[in-house]
């Protein structure tokens, strides 16, 4: 065997180099560094966290909810219209949602097993009559006849109907009737009661003997804060200025306020400054009095006593 061969095995033959061991021959291999990459600190921190609120691109449908918000807060809201931003409490929502839980109108399944129980006893030779279920009333046309006939005990409105105008009246027309109504909030929360997506207006009719103490209860509470409330119905809503509008308006108070501050400070600083004036004029004066007298020789208290002696004098002479 040729020495090459063997050199060639014994190579092979030999445990490999671990990585990163030893020393490296040549030039370091520098690394990428990227062009626009901002290093914020010598310790090489992370980058810092940002609001990305605005920049973010919203879908259009976003941006529209967010503008009527906006425009309802900004803009002067009627009476009629702002009294749906009072609604009912939230313990008391809870317990007329209970009880309404109770009164859900019957599914498409329940109402066919119902008049198929019906129809099989009939066949059978049973005279047995289904009663319908005492259920809630929906659909706001069957809820204004249940109202203007006066068969409604409570009408219960959702807060956020769009448009408006399908239901601004309702209330105004249970007042009239007398009848007891209320404002809750969602619309969808309603439609759930009711096995739709949504519902502008629910009546109860009549309800069990066993839910009569609960529903005394939530009447109670509706007739003060929504019938007899004559606050939230005159009340005009709407008109808060944003919070850079307000820091303006803030700002100009201030410095309107450090105007008149400074005026009657110098005001104040006038009056002193005449006043001082004022004293310096008359000490002036008294003291030309002084120097004049001075001039004379004699004051003019002493000439004046002087003056009444020669009157005395002249008056003795003519006596004798």
């Amino acid at each position: 065997m040729s020495s090459k061969s063997k050199q060639a095995r014994q190579k092979k033959n030999q445990p490999k180099k671990q990585k990163g061991k030893g020393k490296r021959k040549g030039k370091k291999k520098q690394k990428k560094v990227d062009k626009f990459a901002k290093v914020y600190s010598k310790q090489k921190k992370s980058v810092p966290v940002r609001d990305l609120y605005q920049v973010m691109r919203w879908p259009k449908y976003i941006k529209i909810q967010r503008q009527r918000k906006v425009l309802m807060k900004r803009l002067r809201v009627p009476p009629a219209i702002n009294q749906f931003t009072n609604t009912l409490e939230r313990n008391t929502a809870y317990q007329l949602f209970t009880l309404l839980a109770k009164y859900s109108p019957e599914t498409k399944k329940q109402k066919k097993t119902r008049l198929q129980k019906v129809a099989e006893s009939k066949v059978i030779g049973d005279n047995v009559k289904s009663k319908k279920p005492l259920t809630i009333k929906y659909g706001i046309n069957h809820v204004t006849s249940l109202v203007e006939r006066k068969k409604a005990k409570l009408v219960i409105i959702a807060h956020d109907v769009d448009p408006i105008e399908l239901v601004v009246w309702l209330p105004a027309l249970c007042r009239k009737m007398g009848i007891p109504y209320c404002i809750v909030k969602g619309k969808a929360r309603l439609g759930k009661v009711v096995h739709k997506k949504t519902a502008t207006a629910l009546a109860l009719t009549d309800v069990k003997q066993q839910d009569k103490n609960a529903f005394a209860k939530i009447i109670d509470i509706c007739m003060p804060k929504f019938n007899d409330n004559v606050e939230t119905r005159t009340k005009w809503g709407g008109g808060v200025l944003s919070s850079k509008a307000r820091k303006a308006i803030e700002k100009n108070l201030e410095s309107s306020q450090l105007s008149k501050k400074l005026m009657q400070e110098q005001k104040i600083r006038e009056r002193i400054i005449k006043e001082k004036l004022e004293q310096q004029r008359l000490e002036e004066e008294a003291q030309k009095k002084k120097e004049e007298e001075a001039k004379n020789g004699k004051p003019e208290a002493d000439k004046t006593e002087d003056k009444t002696e020669d009157k005395k004098n002249t008056k003795k002479k003519s006596k004798n």
